[in-house]
């Protein structure tokens, strides 16, 4: 017997009036303190089921919450590396979209931007289809003679460049740029500006100015560049390699 048998026994002497003893009476309560201690049993072993099943619930899903929580929870993750922003050459501007309306010999139209040198000696062109430069002075023997590069005897102008061609000497009776700024013209300088050009005096009236392209600048159109150095202009086609480069002093054409 036990503990919870003593108490049983003692409340039911004590509430149980005295009466002729019944043998089957320890029995009864030896039965009742054995339901009750199975009574416990069972519900300590159902508690224990319970703690067991949900713990094994908890060890299941704990990955599924843990996942869910990561994906909730805002991470700190890696910067992504992105491409460098390419840098803008101050140096050089793009004129492929600009100029004035222009026809070649050959009736090709083309957008012409006009340009001189420090100097003022040489006023050239640049376009998608072209380029040329006309020299004002020339050293002796550098310019040919026009029975040399001109049938139809027509003043030498310069080297110029179309197409896919080779550099050449080109003649005519007109200039064939213009690079004058304000009052005196404008048209085919659209690409000047204080912060890329310069600008100096026409020699002829000094109150116009000329669109000068510095020294270190270069203006570009379509497969077409020129450049501007102090040992003189250069002027090529990037796709064919053609071009020319031209000084008072000197003229090479580039085959």
């Amino acid at each position: 017997m036990n503990d919870l048998d003593d108490l049983i026994r003692a409340s039911l002497r004590e509430h149980t009036p005295v009466t002729a003893p019944d043998d089957t009476l320890a029995d009864q309560v030896t039965a009742a303190g054995r339901r009750v201690r199975q009574t416990r049993v069972a519900g300590v072993a159902a508690l224990a089921l319970v703690m067991v099943v949900g713990l094994a619930w908890g060890w299941a899903a704990l990955p599924l919450f843990t996942q869910q929580g990561i994906a909730a929870m805002p991470t700190m993750s890696q910067p992504t590396p992105t491409e460098p922003i390419p840098s803008i050459d101050p140096s050089l501007r793009d004129v492929s979209r600009t100029g004035a309306p222009s026809q070649a010999s050959n009736s090709v139209e083309f957008l012409a931007n006009y340009f001189a040198s420090p100097t003022g000696n040489f006023h050239c062109f640049i376009s998608s289809a072209g380029a040329g430069c006309a020299g004002e002075k020339w050293d002796k023997g550098v310019k040919p003679s026009r029975s040399k590069v001109c049938p139809d005897q027509e003043p030498v102008l310069g080297p110029e460049l179309w197409g896919s061609a080779a550099a050449a000497w080109a003649c005519g009776s007109d200039p064939h740029s213009l690079p004058l700024l304000g009052g005196g013209g404008g048209e085919g300088v659209d690409w000047w500006d204080s912060t890329f050009g310069d600008s100096i005096p026409l020699p002829s009236d000094p109150s116009t100015k000329l669109a000068v392209l510095p020294y270190g600048k270069t203006l570009v159109a379509g497969d077409f560049s020129c450049s501007m150095a102090k040992d003189g202009v250069t002027c090529t086609n990037s796709l064919t390699g053609h071009g020319f480069r031209v000084s008072r002093s000197k003229v090479d054409l580039q085959r």
